[in-house]
């Protein structure tokens, strides 16, 4: 089967299923994406990191707006509790040339190079099935024709992922992250510090949090995002170990993450994160998973719907646009699909599934096996982070 003039579904419209879809298009197919929700992914706010490595890269090639705000950071600067310090201490500092940007400015370039009549809400797929002609669909429960190839780019919960690798598991890390923002001049007048307008992580046993803040979606102004890794009882999991979206976060919920900033966080940061509203939080449960493949027949797998790597890694947004990239190329140096997926899994099934493995190591160097970090000596902190680099290599690696 050709490439050029075949008809292909992405199952998916997020930042994954979209720059699928322009590669996609570029490469002269028919795209039709199938997006679950119903305008549940246009004003998502949460921030995300861009190695500053890669962001050039990712402009040039069309999968980034060039006109879109974001922020930069050199370094992440670590700090930790201390008893007379409300901001608290600096432990080290972190090479991390980093660009700071909003998930819903990401989304929305991508989103604004798919046509309206390509794109569809509320497509529930629930049925993939290889077939003698193509890639038969299910959606809402209903036969919705054959394709010549699908795109899983379904996230975690992929329906796509178990047809190409049954064999992967979705395994819960045992945390979660706590997630946050909200605009920038909330509190102006409550306790402050000049650290606030960097990139900042905050260390404590089991666990620890990031502070950044990111260009406003919405009113062109910043908002102050956080992200807060630790532990999470299962009884605040109204259904197991799940995501708790924005809205559905309970008010008891909301207590025992008070009681746990009040108690790790210096003062200023613990008040940074009380400034989030109820319903500004979210939590998402960390998860692993590995693929013996990101292809089969005609399907193939991008973003989380391939291997799942923690944020820790800093890598979710570019890791999708990444898969799109390579699926491009791919498309672009072959003329079947056959050629052409042979080449995407040879070139992101094992990049993905060291991506896991890195996000695995780093849990536990800050998770599991967290320093104690109010003992800390700078000499300290450059062997532990030592540790959680050596032998692994990142985008964020100062170049």
């Amino acid at each position: 089967m050709r490439i050029r003039g075949s008809r292909v579904a992405v199952v998916g419209g997020s930042i994954a299923g979209c720059a699928t879809a322009v590669a996609l298009a570029r490469a002269g197919c028919e795209v039709t994406v199938l997006e679950r929700s119903r305008g549940g992914l246009r004003d998502r706010g949460a921030g995300i990191t861009l190695p500053a490595s890669l962001y050039g890269e990712l402009l040039d090639a069309g999968y980034l707006d060039s006109g879109m705000r974001v922020l930069e950071r050199p370094e992440l600067i670590w700090l930790t509790r201390a008893e007379r310090s409300a901001e608290g201490r600096v432990v080290g500092r972190q090479p991390y040339p980093s660009i700071m940007a909003s998930w819903a400015l990401v989304w929305r370039g991508l989103r604004g190079q798919v046509p309206d009549r390509d794109y569809h809400e509320g497509a529930v797929v629930t049925g993939v099935r290889q077939q003698d002609d193509g890639v038969g669909l299910w959606i809402n429960d209903r036969p919705a024709g054959t394709y010549d190839a699908v795109v899983g780019a379904d996230g975690y919960r992929s329906t796509v992922r178990p047809v190409v690798a049954p064999e992967a598991a979705v395994r819960y890390a045992g945390y979660a992250v706590w997630r946050g923002d909200y605009p920038a001049d909330r509190g102006a007048d409550g306790p402050q510090s000049p650290l606030l307008d960097d990139f900042v992580a905050v260390g404590f046993h089991g666990g620890h949090a990031v502070f950044y803040r990111i260009p406003d979606a919405g009113t062109g102004g910043f908002r102050q995002n956080w992200a807060l890794y630790g532990s999470v009882p299962d009884d605040l999991y109204p259904a197991g170990a799940a995501p708790v979206p924005r809205g559905r976060v309970t008010e008891t919920t909301a207590t025992y993450l008070d009681e746990l900033i009040t108690r790790e966080l210096p003062p200023v940061w613990a008040e940074a994160v009380r400034r989030t509203e109820r319903h500004e939080l979210s939590i998402n449960p960390m998860y692993d998973t590995t693929v013996s493949r990101y292809t089969k027949g005609a399907l193939l797998l991008a973003g989380d719907a391939g291997a799942i790597a923690r944020p820790h890694t800093g890598a979710g947004a570019v890791k999708a646009i990444q898969d799109a990239c390579s699926l491009e190329r791919a498309c672009q140096e072959h003329k079947t699909w056959a050629e052409a997926l042979a080449a995407f899994d040879t070139a992101r099934c094992g990049a993905g599934n060291t991506l896991t493995e890195l996000g695995k190591h780093l849990g536990r160097m800050r998770i599991a096996d967290s320093p104690d970090w109010s003992t800390l000596t700078p000499a300290d902190f450059d062997a532990w982070l030592h540790a959680n680099t050596h032998g692994w290599r990142s985008a964020y690696d100062p170049t």
